[in-house]
């Protein structure tokens, strides 16, 4: 496993709108708390398969997934927990587990199958720049 693994956000490395919170993420951060890392990596593939994660189970894992402490999170709960782990202001967001899951993960379904629609897709996956490399995990 990973030395720092964890909080680790995985993300889709095509997706326009998965790019543009992990950018966000990368800013506002400040405490460097979270590594990233897309889930067409073979970061991701070794570290859902370490914890336990089947090839089948992987495949629908396909927007944004939060690994906290050895747990993943997924749809809501992945961003409510990141938001409550970046700190300050943010961990405001908690209120929104009073929401029952079934309803937040429907919103969050809705807007993830048509994020390709709405926001674009990119036609290769992100590449860290220099500011970025020992932050995202290949």
């Amino acid at each position: 496993m990973f030395k720092d693994s964890n909080n680790i956000i995985f993300f889709d490395g095509y997706c326009v709108l998965c790019n543009s919170t992990i950018d966000f993420l990368l800013k506002s951060d400040k405490k460097k708390r979270f590594l990233f890392s897309s889930l067409q990596s073979k970061t991701a593939s070794t570290v859902f398969s370490n914890l336990g994660y089947s090839t089948e189970e992987m495949t629908e894992l396909d927007s944004l997934v939060y690994v906290r402490n050895q747990q993943i999170k997924i749809r809501s709960d992945a961003i409510l927990s990141i938001l409550f782990d970046l700190g300050g202001i943010y961990r405001m967001s908690a209120i929104f587990y009073l929401t029952p899951k079934f309803f937040r993960d429907v919103i969050y379904d809705q807007i993830a199958s048509r994020r390709y629609k709405w926001f674009g897709k990119r036609s290769i996956c992100r590449v860290p720049n220099a500011e970025e490399e020992n932050r995202i995990l290949g």
